[in-house]
Order: structure tokens, then sequence, then C-alpha cells
């Protein structure tokens, strides 16, 4: 029985990188709509929370949290309300952000990232928004990887480019300090890490990454500027 068990989970891992393929690459008439897209939400929730030990299996949580990153990015892009709370978003990424597949954790990231950007624009998600610029900082902070470290960063410039309560929630999680005193430590690991650890692509990538970085380190000396004075 366990090589049956063995072989049906890479069955259903396979058909979670095929269901982010799908999710990504059609529209969502052709998905079925919104409530199907909040149904489907709402199972890989299930699914994912009905095993305990999930973090410990890092295929099907690469292929889960892919797929979740796919379908809320859609469902983002296209106003339709998201069903993870808060609490179920913190406990996958508590225990996605410690896996050692670097995909794993710049999954977690960026759903971090697509989460924050909508709950940015309504009311009363102060704390949760406090909540998420403290992980999405720490992991920009130390996570070894500079790859994941980008993605972390770009997650903040999403979550934090506009709407009343993000700007409230910056201020006070320091966002424009913990900003300008990493920046230039960034620069530097790129310098030093960049061309012996990752490829072209990556090294544009986090170039265009530093670039906003600067960029938005202004923005938040404008709207610390505008609400403490």
């Amino acid at each position: 029985w366990k090589s049956l068990i063995r072989k049906m989970s890479t069955i259903q891992c396979r058909a979670l990188v095929c269901l982010q393929s799908l999710v990504s690459l059609l529209d969502v008439d052709h998905l079925g709509g919104p409530a199907a897209l909040q149904t489907l939400a709402q199972h890989l929730s299930q699914l994912l929370f009905s095993q305990p030990d999930f973090a410990e299996h890092v295929d099907f949580l690469e292929a889960i949290s892919s797929a979740l990153r796919a379908l809320l990015q859609t469902m983002a892009s296209k106003n339709i309300s998201q069903c993870m709370t808060p609490n179920q978003l913190m406990t996958l990424c508590t225990a996605g952000i410690h896996s050692g597949n670097t995909g794993v954790r710049v999954n977690i990231v960026s759903i971090l990232g697509i989460t924050g950007s909508v709950l940015a624009k309504e009311d009363g998600t102060l704390e949760t928004l406090k909540t998420i610029g403290c992980f999405l900082l720490e992991v920009a902070t130390k996570d070894p990887s500079l790859v994941v470290a980008g993605e972390a960063l770009d997650a903040l410039f999403d979550v934090f480019a506009d709407g009343k309560e993000a700007e409230r929630a910056s201020v006070q999680i320091k966002l424009l300090s913990a900003l300008k005193e990493f920046q230039p430590v960034f620069k530097m690991k790129i310098r030093k890490e960049g061309r012996g650890k990752y490829s072209p692509d990556q090294l544009c990538v986090l170039d265009n990454v530093k670039m906003n970085l600067r960029r938005f380190v202004a923005y938040q000396e404008t709207v610390e500027k505008r609400l403490t004075t």
C-alpha cells in the first residue's frame, strides 16, 4: 500500500501543477466564472489544511502553493473576493517559509503579496496588514536566497503601494526605516553574490527590484511625512 500511496501523491502533485497552468492561461468564464473559482479556492484550502503535516511534504507543498498563487492572482485581478482566512494564510506562510525548497518560499511570499494588496483596499484590515508587513520584512532581510528576498520586497511594494489602512500600517511597523537600513545591504548582496549564484534572468529581476526599492523608499518618505506631521 505504501508504494500505491506514493504513486497517488505523485498524481495529485501533477494534477495541481496542471491546475496552476489552467488557471494562469484561461479566462475566468472558461474556468466556470467567479463562483467556481471561489469554490476551487475553498477546496484547495480544505485539501491543504486537512493534512496537519503538510509542511513535511515538499512536493505537495510546492504544487499546491503554486496552484493557490495562480488562483489568488486571477481572483485578485478580477476583484473576486478571496476565501482564505487571515489565520489560514499565516498558518500556510509560517509553515512554508521554513521549507528548504526555494520555489515554496517564493510562492508563499507571492501569496502574501497578492492577499495583502487586496486587503489594503478594504477597511478594518490594519492589524492583518501589520502582520503581513512584519512577516515580509523578516523574509526580505533574513532569507538566504536573494530570489526569495526580492520576491518578498516585491510583495511589500504591492501591499503598501496604496490605501489608507496600508499607509497607517506602514508607519506603525516602521517600514520606511527598515527598508532604508536594508537598501545598501541588498545592493551589496547582489553585487557580491549575484554573478556566482544566479542566472542572468534572475539578476535582471533583482536589478529591477533594487530600482523599485529606491522608488518605494521615496514614496514611503512622502507617506510618513504626511501622516506624522
